[in-house]
């Protein structure tokens, strides 16, 4: 599998409540299907970032492209493969 990082850029104001619901349940749903390693918001709150796995670059672009903030218009995404070079967390 190959790892990929995706970074949020806001647009605009923090979205409402019903998009923050929806992206929390879309990356709870990535979670569950071992899809995404981790992720979580930019201590200056203008985006954030997700570690995800999957089989290609294309198929992860196309899957962070459905999610609820990008789809609102409310967040810039940019998904780049990622060569893990060193990695502590497979002791």
């Amino acid at each position: 599998m190959k790892q990929f990082v995706v970074t949020l850029e806001l647009l605009a104001d923090p979205p409402g409540p019903e998009v923050s619901e929806a992206q929390q349940a879309f990356l709870a749903e990535l979670l569950q299907q071992g899809t995404l390693m981790m992720s979580g918001p930019f201590s200056d709150g203008r985006g954030g970032m997700a570690i995800l796995r999957g089989d290609s670059l294309e198929a992860a672009q196309d899957l962070y492209g459905e999610s609820p903030i990008v789809r609102s218009g409310g967040a810039a995404v940019d998904v780049r493969e990622w060569n893990v070079l060193l990695d502590s967390t497979r002791r």
